[in-house]
């Protein structure tokens, strides 16, 4: 047996790259070294039958393997072609009459069979639960209420989850292209897609969808690619959450915007030209802030509702809280002033400081007779006095003094 050692080191280390088999391939340097170096300890063992030292040497082989990230079928089917290198040089010194070599082939092979069984049954361990973990996933997939689809780097479809095939309209969106569920007009963007996807990994935005009944919808998408550790590309995904609700909502919030635009700018306008009841046929409206040429007709136009529903015979209009008095703002004074003359009442304007008053003299305004005061409390006195003067005409009774 020792003189064949060089042989049967010949078979046991090249028994690690089996040309007939694609899936072992290879084996690497190191494991070549740890069979180089042990070669005395199983030639050893297979004269000296201690199983122990071959079964603690395969483990060893094969925790290498793994290590390199072989599968569990190629440690193995490694761990088989040593097994039989070694039972073969055995069976050899059996024939040459080696004492011992009988046994020591029996002790080879139970080593053997136990390290490929120690290996079977952690393989397993670790494929039950990758299979445990890919049943969770599918869980979630199967259950999340966004659409997920994987497909193929070439973009063919590989899974459709429930809430993509609903989103689509068809049971049928588990197959096909991914692009046939884009609508036709997003063709520029699915090119600048996939060249995002490519540079950084991931694209992320809105997209266009079409259903299997012809009718569209927005979805917030996100498309990424999977890679292997060699860097290759081996899956393409997409995340799809359907946009209408948000779009809906979005729709609405502008909808009670608009409303709440529009009762603003009611309640602004009833607040532009304020009309008060001060006492019988008396009205007063005090305007506060910059008259121009929008806000003239609605006070006219309010003013004119107010002496029509009350009877009212005065008006005044106190212009304290006007900062500037132009000649637009005296127009505007006159044209009410006229307005209500027509109706049957008598304007009269408050609030004229000495500010105002020369202002109106250098604009050379004819206010048409139109009675003036400084201040309102002034104004409020002269138009009761004149009402309750006309009230007493219109009965017969003497004039107030």
């Amino acid at each position: 047996m020792l003189q064949r050692r060089s042989d049967v080191l010949v078979r046991l280390v090249d028994t690690g790259a089996d040309p007939s088999s694609s899936e072992l391939g290879e084996a690497p340097p190191e494991l070549r070294a740890v069979l180089d170096a042990s070669f005395d300890a199983w030639i050893d063992t297979a004269e000296k039958p201690e199983a122990s030292a071959v079964e603690a040497w395969a483990l060893r082989l094969g925790e290498l393997a793994k290590a390199r990230g072989w599968t569990g079928r190629r440690v193995l089917m490694w761990l088989e072609h040593i097994g039989q290198t070694l039972l073969d040089a055995v069976l050899d010194a059996v024939e040459e009459g080696v004492p011992g070599a009988d046994v020591g082939a029996r002790r080879i092979v139970g080593a053997m069979n136990t390290a490929a069984a120690a290996f079977n049954r952690a393989f397993r361990a670790k494929a039950e639960e990758a299979a445990k973990r890919a049943a969770v996933l599918r869980a979630v997939a199967e259950n999340a209420p966004d659409g997920i689809g994987i497909a193929k780097p070439d973009g063919s479809v590989l899974y459709a989850n429930p809430a993509f095939c609903r989103m689509m309209g068809s049971e049928e969106a588990g197959r096909g292209h991914f692009t046939d569920f884009v609508h036709p007009d997003e063709a520029t963007k699915l090119a600048h897609i996939a060249e995002a996807a490519q540079r950084v990994g991931y694209w992320d935005g809105i997209l266009r969808y079409k259903r299997a009944d012809g009718t569209s919808f927005n979805a917030r998408a996100k498309a990424f690619r999977v890679k292997s550790e060699d860097g290759e590309v081996i899956a393409r995904c997409v995340l799809v959450r359907d946009a209408t609700p948000e779009e809906r909502a979005e729709e609405q919030r502008r909808g009670l915007e608009e409303e709440m635009q529009k009762a603003q700018a009611e309640a602004l306008r009833e607040l532009a030209a304020p009309l008060l009841p001060l006492a019988e046929g008396v009205l007063a409206m005090p305007l506060v802030g910059s008259l121009d040429a929008a806000r003239t007709p609605r006070i006219i136009e309010v003013m004119l509702e107010g002496i029509t529903r009350t009877g009212a015979g005065h008006v005044i209009v106190d212009i304290t809280g006007v900062p500037v008095v132009d000649a637009e703002v005296a127009a505007s004074i006159v044209r009410a002033a006229r307005a209500a003359e027509l109706v049957g009442a008598e304007v009269v304007l408050t609030g004229v400081r000495g500010a105002v008053a020369k202002t109106l003299v250098d604009l050379d305004v004819d206010l048409g007779g139109m009675d003036t005061w400084s201040t309102l409390r002034a104004g409020v006195a002269h138009a009761i006095a004149h009402e309750r003067q006309k009230r007493h005409t219109r009965r017969g009774a003497r004039p107030l003094r």
